[in-house]
């Protein structure tokens, strides 16, 4: 059985000494927070109460400075200017905020260029500069992209224009030069003391610099955090340090935006009196901003959140609903074809590949991330395109899919990513069976047969009488949870099933759990199908689970929300 598959790796108890180094704090949250690396009291301060006024100074980047003072020149000297984003929500949000600080501080002449994902691939290219060659621009500001374009902004010097990048996208060998402005925490020259930003936290950083010294307030920057808090969820960051600040003030912005293209997106997904948080801005409103670049052009996305036009925003949000809708159905079918092909790799491969015709190039990394997800495995997906063969890959903890794509270079016309995401084209495909074999190469000497097998990190061991509303409520403090502060998972051992119901047509199942005198609800979602005939009243089991509180009317009582069973 799936769900019996996972190996539960339980965190090391915290000693006595340490809890009596924080009086103030509950042995379970101590627990949380050292769990999640944080041992200091500063660190542990800062983290349980994230304030804005503790982001780190924007001039802390190296050519902060530079980047303001040339902006300061196309202001002064009415040049054109343009903002060259990424087609996926980090850089379509990253574009906006940009926009929109330079408008306010006097620009005039600023257009936005953002790639079709299909046609033009990731970065820029050199066509694209001609345009905007060609448009009269003496500027351009790259975000979401740009640290591996030396060729392209070689060009667009040779074309006379000026370059600044703004990005967070790992250091390639070689690196753009003569740029005015290099904003990317990964360069290895870089000092600013937060690595782990989006694309918009970088641009975002840049804001915060242009409204200082533009004096145009404190407030002008914090309506945008809203889209912050969007692009740095939607990226998968890790909620740390300036992220959690981005994404708890943001998300506060987020429920009462100014922008009317979030407001009837959010209406479009019937979320118009719920509060919306982190799951919200994952799960739905990520996906349709997305899905834009994904299944046609990206531009829809920026248009809606640009619009001050009621129309147009209510007929764009309608629209990306439906290409979401359309974007679900092409990964389905697509998922399905990529799975026939990499289950027969299972026995001799570490990192599985598929490869297609008529694959939609913008859905693959979807595609290989369920792949992932399902085998615990690396896999790349690819599509056959009019440029050849582009793919995307994802990864497990333990192998850099980025690095291994860097050793395999030889193979790749060009590449991009993290640490667990990739995109990629391929020089040709008669060097397929090549690249697959380098990269198992690689896979075969940093990930053992142990690292294959998928593993959920649990908090701590809890008995059902120490679970309270209370400490429930103290858990949901460490909120906004996300990547780098999952929401908490903790395990017991021996409890009794006291009854047990199938509900959402069978899927899900409903649950009545016993240990010694206390007894608590529980939900296991997708539960239904595996252990319907396997759990009866009377069985002893042990379960990892969250903790959440479950609202009826006016009653409030605690929930397990399951995330494993094992029989015992």
């Amino acid at each position: 059985m799936l769900c019996q598959m996972l190996n539960w790796k339980i965190f090391e108890k915290i000693d006595q000494n340490l809890e009596a180094k924080y009086p103030g704090v509950s042995r379970v949250i101590l627990q949380l927070l050292i769990n999640r690396g944080l041992s200091e009291k500063e660190e542990i301060d800062a983290f349980l109460d994230p304030k804005y006024e503790n982001l780190h100074d924007p001039f802390l980047f190296r050519d902060m400075q530079k980047l303001v003072d040339r902006v300061k020149q196309a202001r002064d000297s009415s040049e054109k200017v343009f903002v060259y984003g990424d087609y996926d929500a980090d850089g379509v949000c990253s574009s906006i905020i940009l926009v929109e600080t330079l408008r306010k501080i006097g620009i005039k002449d600023i257009e936005v260029y953002i790639p079709h994902r299909e046609k033009e691939g990731y970065g820029l290219n050199k066509d694209a500069i001609e345009y905007i060659a060609n448009q009269g621009a003496k500027l351009l500001m790259t975000v979401d992209c740009g640290t591996s374009n030396v060729v392209e902004i070689a060009y667009a010097r040779e074309k006379g224009i000026d370059v600044i990048i703004l990005d967070h996208h790992e250091e390639p060998p070689e690196l753009p030069k003569d740029v005015c402005a290099f904003l990317n925490p990964h360069l290895s020259s870089e000092k600013y003391p937060f690595k782990g930003l989006a694309a918009v936290g970088v641009a975002f950083k840049a804001v915060q610099a242009l409204c200082s010294a533009f004096d145009l307030g404190e407030a002008s920057e914090k309506w945008m955090l809203d889209l912050v808090a969007i692009a740095t969820v939607a990226d998968m960051m890790d909620l740390r340090d300036e992220n959690r600040v981005f994404v708890k003030y943001g998300l506060v912005v987020l429920n009462k935006t100014q922008r009317l293209g979030l407001q009837a997106l959010i209406k479009a997904m019937d979320k118009a009196d719920a509060q919306l948080g982190v799951y919200e801005i994952g799960f739905m409103i990520a996906p349709r901003l997305n899905a834009a670049g994904r299944i046609e052009h990206a531009n829809a996305a920026y248009d809606l959140l640009e619009s001050q036009d009621s129309g147009a925003v209510n007929k764009l949000a309608a629209t990306l609903s439906t290409t979401n809708t359309t974007r679900q159905s092409e990964t389905s079918r697509i998922l399905k074809e990529a799975l026939d092909q990499v289950s027969s790799q299972l026995e001799e491969n570490k990192v599985l590949v598929a490869v297609g015709d008529n694959w939609q190039a913008g859905v693959v990394g979807l595609v290989s991330g369920r792949i992932t997800e399902k085998y615990h495995r690396p896999s790349l997906v690819i599509a056959r395109t009019e440029k050849g063969l582009t793919g995307s890959g994802r990864s497990i903890s333990g192998f850099n899919i980025t690095q291994a794509l860097e050793k395999s270079s030889e193979f790749l016309e060009r590449f991009g990513g993290h640490e667990g995401a990739c995109g990629f084209t391929l020089k040709s495909e008669d060097i397929l069976d090549d690249f697959k074999t380098s990269l198992n190469k690689i896979a075969d000497s940093v990930l053992s047969d142990k690292d294959l097998i998928k593993g959920v990190s649990v908090d701590m061991e809890l008995t059902f009488d120490e679970i309270t509303l209370d400490l429930v409520e103290q858990v949901e403090e460490l909120a906004p949870f996300g990547m780098g502060n999952t929401t908490p998972k903790f395990a017991s051992f021996g409890v009794r099933v006291e009854n047990v119901s199938l509900v959402g047509k069978g899927k899900h199942m409903k649950l009545r759990l016993g240990q010694n005198s206390a007894s608590l609800s529980a939900i296991a979602f997708g539960f239904g199908e595996d252990w319907n005939e396997v759990l009866n009243e009377g069985d002893l089991i042990d379960i990892v689970y969250e903790v959440s509180v479950n609202e009826w009317q006016t009653h409030r009582n605690v929930q397990l929300k399951i995330v494993d069973i094992k029989a015992k």
